[in-house]
């Protein structure tokens, strides 16, 4: 982990809104500003692990964040992807729990760090962050229920077409070509991971999808050769 000088504050910042602390008055936000600490993180370095003690929470102002889960047999699984706006670790930091996941750093990543002590007070303070908090988790619960029901119902094939379009929508670009365009930040069994499949499934499929034209697998790039396609299968219109 690096020290990044980070252009922006609290004030600025561009996913603000999408967080907790978009209801601070300007006096509070300059107290983040004075006391958050900014770092920017590559690929494979982890914000923090599995088993440990929260001593604050972390706000991921740019990058790609994995929440991967250990069982007790040494089993890994990548569970949960977070993007820009998202704030991880709150859960542990609020219920004085262990860390239930350690989060990994996929894309280079820019990561604002608040101690346990200043979250505490903004909580004490402002009531308006505890409510904000409340509807994450309850946002994140909906999600983990949403994520269920879908692996009861849709096939493998819709979950994986539905995790290409987030993935597309969080870190897609047009490439040279003008091509819709990810470059894949997760490895294939780790798709598997994320869809509850198994990892012979998800080769089967790449290999179906490319023979119908869907999208295309070169190395880490995937291009979405028909995109139309795609989003209509999933029912996206």
């Amino acid at each position: 982990m690096t020290n990044c000088k980070t252009t922006h504050n609290c004030s600025n910042c561009p996913t603000r809104e999408t967080t907790e602390w978009r209801d601070l008055s300007e006096n509070e936000l300059t107290r983040l500003d004075e006391t958050k600490r900014s770092r920017l993180m590559g690929p494979g370095e982890t914000i923090y692990f599995q088993g440990d003690q929260a001593d604050g929470i972390y706000c991921i102002q740019s990058g790609l964040v994995g929440l991967r889960y250990v069982d007790e047999d040494g089993n890994s699984a990548l569970i949960r992807l977070c993007d820009k706006g998202t704030t991880v670790g709150y859960g542990a930091l609020l219920s004085k729990q262990p860390y239930a996941t350690s989060a990994e750093i996929l894309t280079p990543s820019v990561v604002c760090f608040l101690k346990r002590s200043i979250v505490s007070d903004m909580l004490a303070k402002n009531p308006k962050v505890g409510e904000r908090f409340l509807q994450h988790s309850i946002k994140d619960l909906s999600e983990s229920e949403g994520d269920y029901a879908r692996s009861l119902t849709k096939t493998v094939r819709l979950r994986f077409l539905h995790l290409m379009m987030v993935l597309y929508e969080r870190l897609g670009y047009l490439n040279e070509n003008g091509d819709p365009t990810v470059e894949l930040p997760i490895l294939r069994r780790e798709i598997a991971d994320l869809l509850g499949a198994q990892p012979e499934s998800i080769s089967r499929l790449i290999r179906k999808v490319q023979d119908e034209g869907l999208l295309q697998f070169n190395g880490k790039l995937i291009l979405y050769c028909d995109m139309n396609k795609v989003q209509q299968e999933i029912g996206i219109t």
